[in-house]
């Protein structure tokens, strides 16, 4: 019981940490979002604010790992007695929700992200395209000077 209660207590500080780490994860993806709808796309930063996510990200599937080990050994113990951890079932329902609602809040903050990053990309390749059609037509011209492809019709109308 005692063990149990041990447990119970790691449970509840891992799903502490959990929502810390989310509260970063959402903080850090609000940042990408400023970065995203600038007029000028920082790729340095946005790179540095995904190293940072991949960490946070990490962390918290290990969160996750454990928490589901440490619940398997005290599952039984637990819903058996219910009454006795009635306080602490409560307090880590209420962080489980608010995980939950934090994890939305990502989920909607990089929705954002991902259409202002793709408004932003366009933008950039279609500078990219156009050059790229730009020398395309430009060498092709050259190429067809180069090799004598003048014909009759492009010196004079035929029509008399």
């Amino acid at each position: 019981m005692d063990q149990t209660k041990t447990y119970v207590t790691i449970l509840q500080e891992s799903l502490e940490r959990k929502e810390r780490y989310l509260l970063e994860l959402l903080e850090l993806t609000k940042e990408q979002e400023t970065i995203a709808t600038q007029k000028k796309f920082d790729e340095n930063a946005f790179a540095d604010v995904m190293e940072k996510k991949d960490i946070l990200i990490h962390n918290v599937n290990e969160i996750d790992k454990g928490f589901t080990s440490v619940y398997e050994r005290v599952r039984t113990e637990v819903i058996g007695n219910q009454d006795v951890y009635r306080a602490e079932l409560m307090t880590m329902q209420n962080l489980i929700r608010s995980c939950v609602d934090i994890g939305m809040q990502i989920e909607a903050v990089e929705e954002r992200n991902r259409q202002a990053l793709t408004k932003a990309f366009s933008k950039s390749f279609r500078g990219v395209k156009q050059a790229k059609q730009s020398r395309k037509a430009a060498s092709q011209y050259y190429q067809n000077m180069a090799n004598g492809a003048v014909t009759d019709s492009m010196l004079y109308d035929r029509k008399k």
